[in-house]
């Protein structure tokens, strides 16, 4: 990777997201771009509640050394490079545009909520529309997160173009020696209204098929990612399958899934598979979307 963007609102969340984009940064010797967006809601300017521009500039102030702060403790952690941009605007938006100007982004790394949401399982709204507007991959991490190294990885495939680039990327993301991805096939067969397959023998010729595609792939990363790979094929629910096996011991350390599959038309919106993993995985998602 050549430039990582890490957007910091000074939450615990935005701590743990920096601290594995500092670790990512270190082990590419890329580029780490701390950005922090202020954002003022314009009923702060109105009326007779409306904040003086001497308090909103005290405001911006304190936000910037903030911001400074936080490249400081980048630079502590050990960062090669470390930059920063303050921005004005709705965050979200200001987030998509930084990395769409700039075509060496291949990576944001954010909290899924900041200072404004509750703490919960599910996904912030300026992290959620980064991660469905963003033209590169996102990393999204939870505020409870604090894995010091990727050592067990799921990638959820449908044999689509976008889950061959999540495989692709798992072998940048593990450790020789020490690491295993688990690649995963979901069979979401279709059924008649008594809720049987259609045709007899119609699920085991198909999981014979899948279960040899998903080796075929298999194959491939061993050779390219140098550690063990282990193949899973399940019958149901793409997203809730790929949860359930997210409550086995020993834990998953990350979920890399592609953006969209071969059921969603390729669009910008992310696909509703990788949004619902994103949504609700006890672990770090990365959401793989090639630039």
């Amino acid at each position: 990777m050549t430039k990582i963007l890490c957007p910091v609102d000074f939450s615990q969340g935005s701590k743990h997201a920096m601290r594995t984009a500092v670790r990512l940064a270190v082990a590419s010797n890329a580029e780490l771009v701390l950005a922090h967006v202020w954002h003022v809601p314009p009923m702060m300017y109105a009326g007779e509640l409306g904040f003086s521009g001497a308090t909103v500039q005290a405001m911006v102030d304190d936000e910037e050394v903030g911001l400074e702060a936080a490249v400081a403790d980048a630079r502590a952690l050990g960062a090669p490079r470390v930059s920063s941009k303050f921005l004005t605007g709705v965050p979200w938006d200001q987030l998509v545009d930084v990395v769409r100007a700039d075509s060496e982004f291949e990576l944001v790394v954010m909290g899924t909520h900041g200072r404004s949401g509750v703490s919960r399982f599910l996904i912030g709204s300026v992290a959620e529309n980064v991660v469905r507007h963003a033209p590169c991959s996102v990393l999204a991490v939870h505020e409870r997160d604090n894995q010091t190294a990727f050592r067990t990885i799921l990638c959820p495939v449908d044999f689509s173009e976008s889950s061959q680039h999540a495989t692709e990327l798992a072998a940048h993301y593990v450790e020789p020696g020490k690491s295993t991805i688990t690649l995963l096939h979901v069979l979401e067969l279709p059924v008649t209204y008594s809720g049987d397959p259609s045709i007899p023998g119609f699920t085991e010729s198909l999981d014979k098929h899948a279960s040899k595609l998903l080796e075929d792939w298999a194959v491939k990363l061993r050779a390219t990612a140098k550690v063990p790979v282990v193949t899973k094929t399940r019958i149901g629910s793409p997203a809730g399958q790929a949860l359930a096996l997210l409550d086995d011991q020993p834990p998953f350390d990350l979920v890399i899934v592609g953006s969209h599959g071969r059921t969603g038309i390729r669009r910008v919106l992310l696909g509703s598979v990788a949004e619902k993993i994103v949504r609700h995985a006890p672990c770090p998602v990365l959401v793989a979307r090639r630039r």
